[in-house]
């Protein structure tokens, strides 16, 4: 437990800094708490970076020219081991949204004038206490989709911004029962298992093995929210299930929990093929991956809600669709 608390202060020390800092001085903000060869793995077109100058000048220095200072509002915080190399590695875990002033061009996007809100998850990995290792997802076609320049088709779940926890309880900053946290990591294991054994498909008897009837399942922009067992059909699992072509899972990274709160992440997770329309994309033999972020609260013996992250832009690339270059240009 001490670890994790000390791994908890340094991610929000280093976040701390680099919320402060302005565009120009991110790398300096970020370079004192992270090691010299520090890997960071983020979302198309950020993709894989290594050391802070090239973190800040990739994602953070122009996510900031163009929105001005962010405000980093997270609404899910916790820490683990990672159940993955056998409860060895530290990581935090951090969701929520950066809001923002959007007044200059980012990625080529002409700015929208308006407040913005872009939904990120982040999963740092700390030794010596250092952060040596991060994953990054942001939720670009979420945040386009709030001013009405998503360059997909509606979404077949509800479009705006992902609750926050139901019972308001997902900022962990204090320290947690170790058993409650394993028992987390367990149960999102056995549901995972369970999920693999039928390629990406989530029947009747699955739900209700794993998932409380009221269960919320937040996705990422294109596919969007649903609640209980039918609107999960509906929104997503339906939809999900007839539009795509299960390839194969590649493991995930990290998988860790503490208290009620646990989730994953691959660099992919998931290989598919487009068959009938998925988000209304042109079918394709061409298989393309999934990169993505699962995060849950636990109720009892049940999931009740999970918070879904998936690399769009990156599917998309691999089946030579540039998703962001559709989006108005400066």
């Amino acid at each position: 437990m001490a670890d994790l608390q000390r791994a908890k202060a340094l991610v929000l020390a280093a976040n701390q800094a680099l919320d402060s800092a302005d565009p120009a001085h991110c790398a300096a903000a970020l370079a004192p708490y992270v090691n010299s060869d520090y890997r960071w793995l983020g979302m198309h077109p950020f993709q894989e970076q290594s050391g802070a100058d090239a973190v800040a000048d990739v994602f953070w220095s122009p996510l900031k020219k163009a929105m001005g200072p962010l405000q980093r509002r997270p609404d899910i915080f916790f820490a683990g081991l990672n159940e993955l190399d056998n409860w060895q590695g530290v990581w935090v875990v951090e969701m929520g949204h950066l809001m923002g002033l959007w007044d200059k061009p980012w990625l080529s996007m002409a700015p929208s004038g308006k407040n913005i809100l872009l939904r990120f998850a982040e999963f740092h990995r700390v030794e010596d206490n250092k952060i040596v290792e991060s994953a990054c997802y942001v939720d670009i076609i979420n945040m386009l989709a709030q001013i009405g320049r998503s360059p997909l088709r509606a979404s077949t779940g509800l479009d705006g911004l992902a609750p926050s926890p139901r019972t308001h309880d997902g900022l962990l900053y204090s320290s947690q029962e170790d058993a409650e946290g394993r028992c987390t990591v367990e149960l999102i294991s056995a549901m995972v298992t369970d999920l693999r054994a039928t390629g990406v498909e989530s029947p009747e008897n699955h739900m209700q093995q794993f998932w409380t009837p009221d269960m919320g399942w937040y996705g990422p922009g294109g596919i969007g929210t649903s609640a209980s067992f039918e609107g999960y059909r509906r929104g997503h699992s339906g939809p999900f299930e007839q539009g795509l072509e299960y390839v194969g899972h590649t493991e995930h990274l990290a998988r860790l929990g503490e208290g009620m709160y646990g989730g994953f992440f691959g660099y992919p997770s998931l290989t598919m093929r487009v068959k009938n329309g998925f988000l209304g994309l042109p079918n394709s033999d061409t298989p393309a991956d999934m990169r993505i972020v699962d995060l849950y609260r636990r109720e009892g013996d049940k999931l009740a809600e999970n918070w879904i992250f998936i690399d769009i832009p990156h599917f998309c690339s691999m089946l030579d669709i540039d998703l962001l270059g559709q989006v108005q240009c400066t």
